[in-house]
């Protein structure tokens, strides 16, 4: 087990609050749609290297998809480096998305319906298992453990909304 699993202060536990239930979300489109600024920790074990991401995150409206696209500037130790990310999210139904790569290529179902959902998806011998929280209208997190021959990290970040479309 490496030092991250287990811990309540990383990790699958960071979408757990002592905050009370998660908030249900019934429309995820309007619920995602805006500007939202991210605090993201990254924890990597294979590497022994912790960093910090901080950025603004866009989901903006395509038809029945919501484009996301995130601009961001991640500090490692002594690195800092510019960071960018784009999904799409096709809606499947009011409460729920297909989140898909900029490519097209599927990354996973995301339904906020409970306010709260696990994800996994798996990137070769690499597997994410990620946790969805809406801690109240303005906030939500997403925390990933990534684990495999490659990989062995936990990232987690918080969105609070700037702007609402």
């Amino acid at each position: 087990m490496s030092d991250n699993q287990g811990r309540g202060d990383r990790g699958i536990d960071m979408g757990r609050s002592t905050q009370g239930a998660p908030l249900n979300v019934e429309d995820l489109y309007g619920f995602l749609e805006g500007t939202w600024q991210f605090e993201r920790k990254v924890h990597d074990t294979l590497l022994g290297q912790e960093g910090d991401c901080i950025g603004v995150a866009q989901f903006y409206a395509n038809g029945n998809t919501l484009n996301y696209e995130e601009e961001g500037e991640l500090t490692m130790g002594e690195i800092v480096v510019s960071t960018e990310r784009k999904y799409l999210y096709k809606f499947i139904a009011p409460s729920m998305a297909e989140v898909r790569f900029s490519d097209g290529r599927f990354f996973h179902v995301l339904d906020l319906t409970k306010g709260m959902v696990r994800v996994e998806h798996q990137c070769g011998d690499d597997t994410y298992h990620g946790v969805y929280r809406v801690v109240e209208p303005r906030m939500w997190l997403s925390v990933w453990r990534i684990i495999g021959p490659r990989k062995s990290q936990v990232i987690t970040t918080r969105y609070l909304r700037v702007t609402a479309n």
